[in-house]
């Protein structure tokens, strides 16, 4: 009898705080249309399968992109079993214009490694779909010890942490900002192949051999394409910043000046500065990035930082092996 009242109590408070998680969340987004996820829908992200739990924390799958929900790390409990439970939350957007569609709980037992995905969908949701996630709650999550009291303890930790205003970024008034989620550059954008040459990030494929940077060794090798994004929008932003040799005079023979070197991307995607990971639109005048020339690592300021350039309607993304590649010579990281 204690144990059904206390899965009963677990099940309605993992159901309460779900509800006003996403109901939170919500408020503090731009709603891109009336309607929200659908059964189908739900179906088809619930069936997603993510190879790596820990560091796969930006996917597109389908018609879906999954985000690592405001970049958390895996929540992790540690029983008296013995058994280390962990619970993972992604963020849930249309593939065709990011809208957000609800979170993803992924909760994996450390024992044998069983994954358990439970859909939660946003409060603009169909009801089918919130009914398929209040079963999944009643018939999965009961049957396995320890998952109804992480679930509920993660999605009431992130509850109360927004009601405090927490949770990242915030515009006037409180609200959370809404981010970009698409980390990307233009089809145009050089990326360098083993060999040195150059290729439009439009025209690289999944199994293309291009050179990356190992960040703890600095040094560079060859690296293999595993997943290539592609994003398409009326209209995707671009940042640049402006790049000139650190350690050398800016001039060429003649004495005239040397024109600096130009990046650019999606405001967030990942660079490498001289103080670490940083997004684009975050880089200012006087940092460090990093180019490769003639096999090495070379530094070069930032002279100019500027938001806006320009805009394209398609965007590309690649995932490597080392998680760093070359664009236009420049030292930029994966997702």
């Amino acid at each position: 009898m204690k144990n059904n009242l206390l899965s009963f109590l677990l099940f309605l408070a993992c159901a309460t705080a779900t509800q006003l998680l996403s109901q939170r969340v919500a408020a503090q987004t731009t709603a891109a249309a009336s309607t929200g996820m659908t059964l189908d829908q739900l179906k088809a992200i619930k069936a997603i399968k993510i190879a790596n739990l820990d560091k796969d924390t930006y996917l597109k799958s389908g018609a879906f992109i999954l985000d690592r929900y405001e970049e958390r790390p895996a929540y992790v409990f540690n029983y008296t079993d013995g058994i280390t439970r962990k619970i993972y939350l992604y963020k849930i957007f249309s593939a065709a214009d990011t809208k957000d569609l609800g979170l993803l709980a992924v909760y994996q037992n450390g024992k044998t490694n069983e994954v358990k995905p439970f859909v939660i969908p946003g409060a603009s949701a169909e009801r089918t779909a919130w009914d398929a996630y209040i079963d999944d709650l009643k018939y999965v999550g009961e049957k396995e010890p320890g998952l109804m009291s992480t679930l509920t303890f993660v999605l009431s930790r992130e509850m109360a942490g927004l009601l405090e205003g927490g949770g990242g970024k915030t515009e006037e008034g409180g609200g959370k900002k809404k981010e970009e989620y698409n980390f990307c550059f233009a089809p145009d954008a050089p990326v360098t192949l083993a060999d040195g040459s150059a290729k439009a990030i439009s025209a690289i494929t999944t199994g293309d051999v291009v050179m990356g940077y190992n960040a703890q060794t600095r040094s560079f090798a060859p690296t293999r394409v595993t997943n290539v994004d592609t994003h398409q929008s009326n209209s995707f932003a671009l940042t640049a910043v402006w790049l000139a040799p650190a350690n050398e005079i800016t001039a060429n023979g003649r004495g005239t000046l040397v024109a600096p070197i130009q990046v650019e991307a999606t405001a967030n995607h990942p660079v490498l500065t001289d103080a670490g990971r940083k997004a684009l639109g975050d880089v200012r005048a006087g940092e460090l990035l990093f180019r490769y020339e003639n096999g090495k690592t070379i530094p070069y300021r930032v002279v100019r930082a500027e938001q806006a350039v320009r805009s394209v309607k398609t965007v590309y993304n690649l995932t490597t092996e080392a998680g760093a590649y070359l664009v236009g010579e420049t030292v930029v990281l994966d997702k």
